[in-house]
């Protein structure tokens, strides 16, 4: 008896034991998905996906000689892409960020016009003896941008509706890979063996995005729809081969024409278009946050979505349609 005693002692000490080590190792595991990612420019591969080693990532095909890795996660999204082993591209727009210089998502825009940062007005670019100067509408009103130490671009997203005015994205790059993508006349367009996977990487990197917006916004996740992305591609493209930028197409016909042509079934839908040259995907998405019409779309009830992208090769002026959508059961 006295054994048997002993025995239910130890067993329940066993027991126990191993509850508190699960315990620890939970707590361990929810402390390291909440720590701060903290990525700085030109790190390492190994400790990148150190930082994000519970991330899930997609590969995409990217306008740059190397490919772009993407969160599959909406709350904690970013696009990033390496040179030798080396971060040159990152953008952000997730809470997770441990930011620059004490700038991060979700910091006023007074904040950020009192850090010690210099912005510019323009890109000015020194190739050989020459000199380019390049102008972006945008700098100054949907983003800021200032040049790190001569080697990369820091640009901030704002969320020009939010009252105040926040921080929404962060864009770090590196200089010279930057200033050689503005320069280049075509480099979405050049390679045409390759153009439409890189566009078609492009629809998906701008889903992914939409719905970190979502996150950004606290709405719920949009579910993505292959035949509605065949719907906005369509329309893209026609808007590319006929130079033009409008809801309506070369044939007269309008979104509500486009879907009951396809076939689909709808209860509500909305369209957003985005035009602009060498516009990257998350580019678009800001400018569309940014406009109260468009946002709307973007903040709506609708729950499914599908996104179009094409390019006039041309001008390199790049096409995005989002149809979205409440579709009939």
């Amino acid at each position: 008896m006295r054994i048997l005693i002993k025995r239910h002692y130890f067993l329940k000490s066993v027991v126990i034991f191993l509850v508190i080590i699960f315990l620890i190792n939970c707590s361990f595991a929810f402390a390291t998905t909440q720590q701060k990612r903290n990525v700085y420019m030109f790190c390492s591969k190994s400790y990148f996906d150190k930082i994000y080693s519970d991330a899930e990532i997609q590969t995409f095909k990217s306008p740059f000689d190397f490919p772009f890795y993407v969160s599959k996660n909406p709350s904690d999204f970013f696009i990033a892409g390496f040179e030798n082993d080396r971060l040159v591209f990152y953008y952000t727009n997730s809470k997770m960020f441990a930011g620059f210089s004490n700038i991060k998502i979700g910091s006023t825009v007074e904040n950020v016009k009192k850090s010690k940062l210099s912005f510019i007005d323009r890109f000015v670019i020194f190739k050989g003896i020459s000199t380019y100067s390049y102008t972006d509408n945008n700098l100054g009103e949907n983003f800021d941008v200032a040049v790190i130490k001569n080697s990369y671009y820091l640009f901030i997203f704002y969320d020009r509706i939010a009252k105040p005015n926040v921080v929404c994205g962060i864009f770090m790059v590196k200089k010279s890979l930057w200033d050689e993508f503005l320069l280049n006349e075509h480099p979405i367009s050049s390679k045409k063996d390759t153009m439409q996977s890189l566009l078609l990487s492009f629809e998906k990197i701008h889903l992914l995005h939409l719905n970190s917006i979502r996150a950004y916004l606290q709405k719920p996740y949009f579910v993505f729809s292959d035949n509605i992305s065949k719907v906005a591609r369509a329309h893209s493209q026609n808007m590319a081969k006929y130079n033009f930028f409008s809801h309506t197409d070369s044939l007269g016909k309008t979104p509500q024409d486009r879907f009951k042509a396809a076939g689909i079934l709808y209860l509500k839908l909305g369209e957003n278009i985005a035009m602009g040259t060498k516009l990257l995907p998350f580019f678009a998405n800001h400018l569309l946050l940014n406009s109260k019409g468009h946002r709307q779309n973007i903040e709506e009830s609708f729950s499914v979505v599908g996104a179009g992208c094409a390019v006039d090769p041309n001008y390199e002026n790049v096409y995005y349609t989002q149809n979205f959508a409440v579709l009939r059961n």
